[in-house]
């Protein structure tokens, strides 16, 4: 009998959370997000930060933790990944190649960014342009990233339909949400729906998005974990702390903060 709940337990653990299981420590709570995927360089990070570098970058930032960008299209067209679909206007708009999921030029994407990484000294990555694919095809993505020892950052996932599998999976240790990708009541709809009720969430804005970056701030100020930033430097080109996110212990002393000036 004791073999049999062995067995049954580590099943659960490949599969997603345990109900009434106890959390796994997650070093990310509580830390402010700069998200820099359009700057030419991530510069040399802060040590209390989580700092997401652009593709092009060849090396975690020098203090903190850092993030790679990791994009599930073809980032820079390269036509090496085919065959290739035309049904994402993200992809159109930003000249991508949307590689098909069923080709042999996902694995290739994939594994080319996951062994750079890890061979530049990364242990977290973004997976990007999730929505434009099925559940089912991210989370191979997001198993693939865990046999490079790499955890995952889930972009937009509010996006996808079968959201809370997406979330749960083990190895997706925070969520970075755009304008129009969910709000704050949504996103922590979604994590206690996933079984991480204190999974960082960091919003994200640049260019128009100020005055939404502000009213998410307004709310988000009332949950654990959430933090909004805004670019004021083009599309994430710089990294404006709205409302810097607070840890669960410190969250039930009380959650009254000031919102950046920015936001007001």
């Amino acid at each position: 009998m004791r073999c049999v709940i062995v067995i049954l337990l580590a099943a659960a653990w490949t599969t997603g959370p345990v109900l009434g299981q106890v959390p796994e420590a997650n070093e990310l709570e509580g830390r402010p997000l700069r998200y820099l995927i359009g700057a030419d360089a991530a510069g040399p990070g802060r040590d209390e930060a989580v700092t997401v570098v652009s593709y092009s970058a060849t090396h975690p930032a020098m203090h903190g933790i850092s993030v790679a960008y990791g994009n599930l299209f073809d980032e820079q067209n390269t036509g090496r990944y085919g065959p290739y679909l035309h049904k994402s206007d993200t992809a159109a708009q930003y000249n991508e190649g949307e590689i098909d999921p069923q080709g042999p030029g996902w694995d290739k994407n994939l594994r080319e960014q996951f062994e750079r990484r890890r061979k530049q000294g990364f242990a977290y990555i973004e997976l990007d342009n999730a929505d434009a694919y099925t559940v089912r095809d991210v989370l191979g993505a997001v198993e693939l990233a865990a046999r490079y020892d790499l955890q995952v950052f889930a972009k937009n996932p509010g996006l996808l339909s079968g959201a809370r599998s997406y979330v749960a999976h083990r190895n997706v240790r925070g969520v970075i949400v755009e304008q129009g990708a969910g709000s704050a009541d949504d996103m922590d709809r979604l994590r206690r729906q996933a079984g991480k009720p204190t999974l960082p969430v960091w919003f994200v804005a640049f260019g128009k998005g100020r005055s939404w970056a502000a009213s998410v701030a307004s709310v988000a100020k009332n949950y654990r974990n959430m933090g909004v930033t805004y670019s004021s430097a083009g599309e994430y080109g710089n990294a404006i702390d709205i409302l810097r996110p607070i840890q669960a212990e410190r969250f039930a002393r009380g959650s009254d903060r000031e919102v950046d000036a920015l936001a007001r």
